[in-house]
């Protein structure tokens, strides 16, 4: 797994670096050094260097530039950091004559390399900066960012003004703003160099195809469909039966390898959901026109022989009587559970329900639901994501799955981020998706949160593969769920 880092978590493994013997100024020539060697540089080329240790960045990259024969215009904002006047003296020292007040930038050039900004930025730049970064942003241009796009907050990827980079050049870690929020879309393609500062702490985990695969052993002969778990999905509702989505979640469940489904729903509708399903049973339960009621004789004939379950999805909004079911069920089951959509709305009315839970809980908000969850507003969550997942899933001993451009998942002790999710799942029943293919991994006996980040992960992948068939606007959420076993036989 790659390691993630926060701006403040950097900073000190960069401390602990230099303390360890290794001089800033070193540790900046070696950033240099590695993005000079990613790539071929042709064509005219512009540093535009901050007064801070990225501007530094920049300087002692012109000058490995200019010993191998290649001479950027260096243009300057403001005064510079002790390790970047250290660079700007060695310049002068070379005769460069190539270095320019930003006001002399005419931002025609084939690259622009953007260190004007480093990772422990926050807030919005002042007038002089906001307008050199839309000027970048404007020009024809290659642009790319050392370390961070100028003017992304580098711990929840928000900004005001920004540099919009065709690719960033990080260093050692990466760091969790370049992946939340609208941290992908500003940060182009990532790639991160080696420098040699050493880790010393940590804020997550970014979920590779090997982590995925390793839960994914080759079955013996010698099975049935007993072997690999007994799923449920309970769901569907008056004004939303949700049977063509419940079955969805049915198929994802066998499609990533559980071994059987039921669906449990309201008795009047069973009907409704027997015409879209072949491989999962169907159960009904007690209904009040079509809505669930609590029943516990009827959860507890539903539920036999149940190892995990799904619960919400399409529940609908009778939000007091949803609950009453919940609770029993994590109270007095100790299946694996996962609670989606309206179950999160119901589960809202009462958290502290959690505390007292048999069960082993994966919850799967988006940022609404999580607010109502924890009692944040939606843009202290923004701000936060990682903290706020991390501090949730601990309280309440759950496992927390919070989607987003970059989804987190947390259980307390660790933090996972699933990276390659894209427009492509922004539709109506991918969630319902993700928790079938959850829900199938759950009942093979693979734990909570492994379980959370391999469904994230394996759903956003597998989306992405069919973008090259439907594109990112085409791609149904039953495309992906007819899809997912083939990415798991790769």
């Amino acid at each position: 797994m790659q390691k993630v880092l926060t701006t403040t978590q950097m900073a000190y493994c960069d401390s602990r670096t230099i303390d360890g013997g290794i001089p800033s100024t070193e540790l900046m020539r070696r950033v240099a050094q590695a993005v000079y060697d990613s790539r071929v540089w042709q064509g005219s080329v512009a540093i535009i260097c901050g007064k801070g240790n990225n501007g530094g960045d920049g300087l002692a990259l012109a000058g490995i530039m200019a010993d191998n024969g290649k001479y950027p215009r260096v243009y300057l904002m403001g005064d510079m950091s002790k390790d970047g006047r250290y660079y700007y003296d060695v310049l002068q020292d070379k005769g460069y004559e190539r270095i320019y007040p930003i006001s002399e930038c005419d931002y025609d050039f084939d690259i622009i390399v953007d260190c004007i900004f480093g990772t422990g930025f926050k807030g919005q730049p002042r007038q002089q900066y906001a307008d050199v970064i839309d000027k970048i942003n404007a020009s024809r241009a290659y642009k790319i960012s050392v370390d961070i796009p100028s003017g992304l907050d580098g711990d929840n990827g928000r900004y005001v003004a920004c540099v919009k980079a065709d690719e960033t050049i990080t260093v050692q870690y990466a760091k969790s703003g370049l992946y939340l929020n609208d941290g992908k879309d500003m940060t182009g393609s990532l790639s991160i160099i080696d420098v040699g500062i050493g880790l010393y702490t940590q804020a997550a985990n970014v979920v590779e195809e090997k982590d995925v695969a390793a839960l994914f052993p080759r079955r013996k002969h010698n099975t049935h469909k007993g072997t690999f778990g007994k799923s449920a999905i309970l769901g569907g509702c008056g004004n939303y039966l949700g049977a063509v989505r419940l079955a969805n979640m049915g198929l994802c469940a066998l499609r990533s390898g559980g071994g059987l489904n039921v669906i449990i729903t309201p008795q009047s509708h069973v009907n409704n959901v027997l015409g879209t399903v072949m491989e999962s049973t169907v159960i009904g339960i007690a209904d009040d026109r079509g809505y669930f009621v609590f029943d516990r004789q009827g959860i507890d004939r539903a539920l036999q022989g149940v190892d995990s379950l799904a619960i919400g999805m399409g529940m609908g909004n009778r939000y007091s009587e949803n609950a009453k079911i919940i609770e029993y069920i994590v109270a007095n089951y100790p299946i694996k559970v996962i609670i989606d959509a309206d179950g999160l709305n119901s589960l809202a009315l009462n958290v502290e329900m959690l505390k007292c839970a048999k069960a082993q809980i994966i919850l799967t908000p988006h940022v609404k639901e999580m607010s109502r969850l924890c009692d944040k507003s939606v843009e202290e969550i923004l701000d936060d994501p990682i903290s706020i997942a991390r501090s949730f899933a601990e309280e309440y001993k759950v496992t927390v799955l919070l989607k987003g451009a970059s989804s987190v998942i947390a259980d307390g002790r660790q933090v996972y981020m699933i990276t390659n999710g894209g427009a492509e799942l922004s539709k109506g029943g991918s969630g319902d998706t993700l928790s079938g293919v959850m829900l199938g991994m759950l009942s093979q006996g693979i734990p909570p949160t492994e379980s959370a980040y391999s469904s994230a992960y394996l759903t956003a992948r597998v989306a992405k593969d069919l973008t090259e068939e439907y594109s990112e606007y085409g791609v149904l959420p039953s495309d992906v769920a007819r899809a997912i076993c083939k990415i798991i036989t790769k």
